[in-house]
């Protein structure tokens, strides 16, 4: 299989599972915005509502400076996996009139047209723009899971999870089960949005499939998929498996062959394999090994020294080992000397419930702050 732009080929002479995380074609990227939910018929229907607010962004940790932290902020672009990317957009109100909605006269345009329509903006981040023209190119080709599948990936950045579930449905009823890699494709994708909902068993059910139908597709493991699957452990409270996914995840990526860029170019994927071994440290942690977590931690900041994720973490965690020197140490470097700063870290709902940090080292970085506040 032909890696697509934005794709990672993993193995020896085998075809990569290409996961959900970036949409076929249009080098989908994960995003962090906010979605007004139109109500269903979901797969005909041209008005879906998308409203844009940038909040999240991904730099390269390759060179000092830069961050990983946000590479699974939001589930849609895990993103992609993987990759978040900071998206700044169209903000439509709620309140606007429904003949906003209307789709602009593109009568006798061919599928090409519409689809490079498509592509321009989606590349400027128009989601609204996107969804419309990709909705004509369902209503012409009705019988195609391919619109249905760009449509909900384009839907999933915009956090409208439960219209691109329905869309991913659709599209899996009209591709063939002798289709595995297609098939599986399309599972990763649903339970992308299923994790946007909080759908922890689905996701992780889904995930699963998609990873077997890829295995028997002759396909290697994609290690943005198996990252995501270990989210779900993770936010099931399921440790173990949740660090295994982990650091299966992070072996995948050094195997890589690498990231196809549109000019044809590959580099080492060092920032998948940084934020899957990071993810397996912290889940070290909350398994009660904070020395081995430390060690993980420390290695892993050494490799990317840009890292605010693991520069935070070691600090609460020397922190609580009464090495106060080198807990500030580690802290004002994250906050002063890379360029997203620290200053989520300090939020423990963000820790918790976005960045996915587990409960033990939430709290270990809560009383790192509230102790240094109190005592400054």
């Amino acid at each position: 299989m032909q890696c697509k732009p934005g794709s990672v080929s993993v193995g020896r002479g085998k075809a990569a599972f290409a996961g959900p995380h970036r949409m076929p074609n249009l080098n989908s990227q994960f995003s962090q915005v906010q979605v007004q939910q139109f109500p269903a018929p979901a797969h005909l229907c041209p008005g879906y509502v998308v409203n844009t607010t940038s909040e999240h962004s991904f730099v390269d940790p390759r060179s000092s400076g830069r961050d990983v932290a946000n590479l699974d902020a939001a589930p849609c672009s895990r993103r992609c996996l993987l990759l978040t990317a900071s998206m700044a957009g169209l903000l439509l109100s709620q309140g606007q009139s429904a003949s906003a909605n209307v789709l602009p006269n593109l009568t006798g345009v061919n599928s090409m047209e519409l689809e490079d329509a498509a592509f321009e903006a989606y590349a400027n981040r128009d989601f609204q723009e996107a969804v419309n023209l990709l909705t004509q190119l369902v209503n012409k080709e009705q019988s195609s899971p391919r619109w249905l599948e760009m449509r909900a990936q384009v839907l999933c950045d915009g956090k409208n999870f439960d219209v691109a579930i329905q869309d991913f449905n659709a599209a899996l009823g009209l591709t063939p089960e002798i289709d595995e890699i297609g098939r599986a494709r399309l599972l990763a994708g649903r339970a992308l949005a299923e994790e946007g909902l909080g759908l922890w068993e689905d996701a992780k059910t889904d995930y699963t499939v998609a990873l077997d139908l890829a295995s028997q597709g002759g396909s290697s493991p994609d290690p943005y998929v198996v990252n995501s699957r270990g989210n779900c452990f993770n936010s099931l409270g399921m440790w173990k498996e949740a660090r295994e996914d982990y650091l299966t995840s992070s072996q995948l990526f050094q195997q890589a062959k690498g990231y196809k860029g549109p000019n044809g170019s590959s580099t080492a994927r060092l920032d998948g394999a940084i934020y899957s071994a990071s993810n397996a440290a912290l889940m070290l942690a909350q398994m009660g090994d904070l020395k081995g977590a430390m060690k993980e931690m420390e290695r892993i900041a050494r490799r990317a020294p840009g890292s605010v994720d693991m520069r935070a973490a070691l600090a609460s965690l020397y922190w609580a080992d009464g090495r106060t020197a080198l807990a500030e140490e580690e802290w004002e470097f994250a906050c002063t000397k890379i360029n997203t700063g620290c200053a989520k870290y300090t939020d423990p709902d963000w820790l918790g419930r976005i960045r996915r940090w587990p409960p033990v080292m939430v709290s270990k970085m809560q009383d790192f702050v509230q102790i240094r506040a109190s005592t400054s």
